[in-house]
């Protein structure tokens, strides 16, 4: 042996002894190193156990098992469901005790770096963890489908709380617009806030009959509140606002019609705006209360009556202003038919006898009855005027009637008139035609007179005879009675034609005797410068004493052609001596 290590020591030299240390320290060191790495390897498996564990743990597994438990003592079809999920419920608890266990086991072997033994174990773990796992999930799954409604309920509830705070919102928000509803609003949302708790709970004590039906009273509830928070401004803003200032507008234009002096009294417009007030005063109870129902129908009808009651104003006012601004006119037209009827009797009478006119002694009767009953009528409609008694809506009925029945009688009196006045208008037109006729004729007596013309013919004389007889004829006529209007007519004719023309005779005949005077006056001037004018103008003289007035005029201004060429056209025109004179 001492031999053997002796060779040994000639062998191995100093430096190998070196290198074999230095080959034992690594060896040691990468064993250190793989321990510690698969110490580090088992950990960290065994930190993913235990994370995988209380996963497991987490499951709420025995409170959803003691939710069903207690939903299985009130419906008995879960009780068999619920049994099964307690064996299985059973061997998770027992599988994890085990687990838990195990993972104590394994860590104090990781701790004392036992890492095969821990690696062994973590791999026995592995399978129960997965066994585990599987069973709660089965267990978890039964559950769930078991306690659905309960979730159900939940989200609805949940659901139901979320709408809750957004009306709750809305309502904190508006409180003005709901005016004395405010109390009663917040008394909802408080039995609302005690319902939610009611209803946990009912879940708490896995009464979820009952809580589903807490559920839809609440649900109910909150809808019932919507409502409210949607009807109650508008339904306010009519019962405080639109309709009592209908209600003022009314009494104000009741005031306004009262004082022009229309009659309402019949409308008994206080007595009915009392009843309005009255039925917003309680229809404003009931919103303050909550209760819509019917209010909105309350109001229309409150509305529906005013309008009728401003309607009824306005139909009265209406008929006040029409018989007031109409009805002086009428009495005024039946005043006048009054005279008309007089006036025809009067010019019946005379144009029966002097035209031998039809007989109206009974058409002029029953014109006499019908104008008694307008003329009652018009008494009667006078009197309720005054009265004042009487809705101007049945005055103006009465005024209508009797309008038109002034109407149909003044056109039946004046076409009664015009016919008597269409018999008269022969005669009145024969005496202003023949006092035109006297004006004319007197007219020419006084032309010929004044002038004096140095001859006239006898034919003139007899014209002017024959004129003034033609008017004597006339006067008989018109004097006769019956008058013959037809013979009048004629003669009246023949008369205008023959006067007429007689005029426009003697006054061209006077015109030219004129003219000639002019011109002998103008030509005197020049006699004794000039013997042939002289000669002329004498020759004018002759003509002119003769009654050949023409012929004188012809010679005349031959005459003084000579000396002043074309004044004899201003002579004609003028017919005027002073035109001569400046010519001259």
């Amino acid at each position: 042996m001492d031999e053997f290590i002796t060779n040994i020591k000639n062998i191995v030299t100093t430096e190998v002894l070196v290198y074999i240390a230095i080959g034992v320290v690594l060896l040691v060191i990468l064993t250190i190193v793989m321990v510690m790495l698969r110490q580090k390897k088992a950990k960290k498996e065994l930190d993913e156990l235990e994370l995988k564990y209380n996963a497991l743990k987490s499951i709420p597994l025995a409170f959803k098992l003691n939710k069903a438990v207690a939903l299985s003592r009130v419906n008995q079809e879960m009780g068999q469901r619920v049994e099964g999920c307690k064996n299985d419920f059973d061997m998770v608890q027992e599988k994890l005790k085990e687990c838990s266990v195990m993972l104590a086991e394994i860590d104090d072997l990781v701790y004392v770096r036992k890492t095969k033994t821990a690696n062994r174990k973590m791999s026995t773990l592995v399978n129960l963890l997965n066994q585990c796992e599987e069973n709660a999930g089965r267990v978890n799954e039964t559950l769930d489908e078991v306690l659905e409604k309960e979730n159900e309920q939940r989200e609805q509830i949940n659901k139901l709380k979320e709408e809750f705070r957004t009306v709750k919102k809305k309502i904190t928000d508006n409180r003005t617009a709901f005016h004395q509803a405010n109390e009663h609003l917040e008394m909802e949302i408080n039995a609302i806030e005690k319902m939610f708790s009611l209803f946990e709970e009912w879940m708490f004590a896995s009464e979820f009959n009952k809580a589903a039906d807490q559920q839809e009273e609440i649900l109910a509830t909150i809808h019932r509140l919507e409502d409210l928070m949607q009807v109650l401004p508008a339904l306010y803003e009519r019962a405080k606002g639109v309709l009592p200032r209908a209600i003022d507008e009314v009494g104000y234009n009741y005031a306004q019609c009262k004082n022009k002096g229309v009659y309402l009294e019949h409308l008994e417009i206080k007595k009915n705006l009392e009843i309005i007030s009255d039925m917003l005063k309680e229809d404003l109870n009931k919103l303050r209360n909550g209760q819509v129902e019917n209010v909105e129908e309350d109001l229309n009808e409150c509305e529906k009556r005013l309008n009728q009651l401003q309607e009824q104003i306005d139909k009265e006012e209406k008929a006040f202003d029409e018989v007031s601004g109409n009805v002086d006119i009428l009495f005024d037209s039946i005043k006048s038919v009054n005279q008309d009827v007089e006036a025809i009797e009067t010019l019946y009478n005379r144009v029966y006898e002097r035209f031998g006119f039809e007989n109206w002694t009974e058409r002029l009767k029953e014109t006499n009855e019908r104008l008694s009953v307008l003329n009652d009528m018009k008494r009667k409609l006078e009197k309720i005027i005054l009265e004042k008694s009487v809705p101007y809506t049945t005055v103006l009925i009465s005024y209508k009637e009797l309008d038109q029945s002034n109407t149909i009688f003044v056109d039946e009196v004046a076409k009664m008139k015009v016919k008597l006045e269409t018999a008269c208008s022969d005669e009145e037109r024969a005496k202003k035609q023949l006092v035109k006729l006297q004006l004319i004729v007197n007219e020419i007596h006084v032309k010929m007179s004044k002038h004096r013309l140095p001859s006239v013919s006898q034919k003139y004389k007899d014209d002017l005879h024959k004129a003034k007889n033609m008017i004597k004829d006339i006067s008989c006529i018109l004097n006769n009675t019956p008058l013959d209007v037809k013979r009048l007519n004629s003669e009246l004719r023949n008369a205008i034609d023959y006067i007429y023309t007689l005029y426009n005779s003697v006054n061209n005949l006077v015109g030219m005797a004129i003219m000639v005077e002019n011109t002998i006056v103008f030509g005197n001037r020049y006699r004794s410068s000039y013997p042939e004018i002289d000669s002329e103008l004498t020759r004018c003289e002759l003509c002119f004493r003769n009654g050949q007035y023409t012929k004188a005029l012809k010679i005349g201004i031959q005459a003084i052609e000579k000396m002043h060429p074309g004044a004899y056209e201003n002579l004609i025109s003028k017919k005027d001596a002073a035109m001569m004179n400046q010519v001259a």
